[in-house]
């Protein structure tokens, strides 16, 4: 179960590389390392292995014009309640509702391993100004200060080790034939690390990610397409809030209009309902397109508007982030 946006139109153009020796300066001067990766041979992912697809889809994805795809974030009815449980299962038994209502205000510091990737020439990178750039986006999404009605969380983010591969394979990232090889190859820490991938991707996409519950082992993580992040060219999702989205969901927060104007919802008491047509990716506030109380919450994070509409997390999705982490992620568990 993986969570995802897509696509884009347009062709992509290629972003200004900086040299390895600029992203050490750059990042070292946040407190990261670096180092520099070569080429990796191509692997073939076994077809038994798991990994994102539409088969969990519903609504279409987060789309721009000229591309259409389905969301391999989205779940069943079934499927949500499956996830839900397995978490209300870990709060129970462990008593996390009370180490988050001792830890909700106390900051946790997550350490962000970047695997940017181009193409085998040194072209197409993500500068290290985007980058550094996205972490600033990030912090200011998750202190609450992007909205004014928008929630305090307790995450805040810190680059941790910063690496460049060559590999124009890796570059044009492919679910199905990349993922494993590339994250077998790269990947840094535990499951408390934020192992972010900002690469070329394939198909439109714009990223994706891995629920905590998923427990992937080395593929957990984020995918970051190199334009969506803050100074990207893929105007109107280059604001750096496609990482927003993605984190959310490494952090156990559905869509907003998750199972649609159906009970649970995306399982957040404090985000109304909202309905999972075509609605979802427009900045309208006066939508309201189910029954239940509220109209819909198309400032929210996780719903699907453009970057410039998403600005706000809930106090439910807050909590419900810090359970999360708590139940999987906490190192200290």
């Amino acid at each position: 179960m993986s969570g995802g946006l897509a696509t884009r139109t347009g062709k992509r153009r290629a972003a200004s590389f900086a040299s390895v020796a600029v992203a050490a300066t750059a990042l070292l001067a946040s407190g990261g390392t670096v180092r520099a990766l070569a080429d990796a041979p191509a692997q073939t992912p076994s077809a038994s292995e798991c990994s994102p697809s539409s088969a969990n889809a519903g609504p279409d994805a987060r789309v721009m014009a000229g591309y259409a795809g389905l969301d391999p974030n989205s779940m069943s009815l079934a499927q949500s309640k499956t996830w839900d449980a397995a978490l209300q299962k870990q709060v129970q038994q462990r008593g996390l509702a009370m180490r988050a209502a001792t830890a909700k205000f106390k900051t946790i510091t997550i350490d962000v391993r970047v695997h940017v990737i181009t193409r085998n020439n040194g072209t197409g990178g993500a500068t290290p100004k985007m980058v550094l750039d996205q972490i600033k986006v990030l912090n200011r999404a998750y202190a609450g200060k992007t909205a004014s009605n928008s929630t305090y969380t307790p995450f805040r983010f810190v680059i941790k080790s910063y690496d460049v591969t060559p590999n124009t394979d890796w570059y044009n990232w492919s679910i199905k034939d990349d993922e494993r090889p590339a994250k077998k190859a790269l990947h840094q820490g535990g499951y408390d690390d934020l192992n972010m991938y900002v690469t070329g991707l394939s198909d439109g996409l714009l990223g994706y990610a891995y629920y905590p519950q998923d427990q992937v082992g080395f593929r957990d993580g984020v995918v970051l397409l190199n334009e969506s992040l803050p100074g990207g060219s893929e105007a109107p999702y280059n604001e750096g809030d496609t990482a927003t989205h993605e984190i959310g969901h490494w952090l156990g927060l559905a869509h907003t209009f998750e199972n649609g104007c159906k009970k649970p919802g995306d399982f957040v008491a404090d985000t109304p309902y909202q309905a999972d047509g075509n609605n979802i990716f427009y900045c309208d506030e006066s939508l309201n397109t189910c029954k239940q109380p509220g109209k819909d919450p198309v400032h929210n994070f996780m719903s699907y508007g453009d970057d410039p509409c998403l600005d706000q997390f809930t106090e439910g999705q807050s909590l419900r982030m810090l359970l999360s982490w708590l139940a999987y992620r906490d190192p200290a568990a």
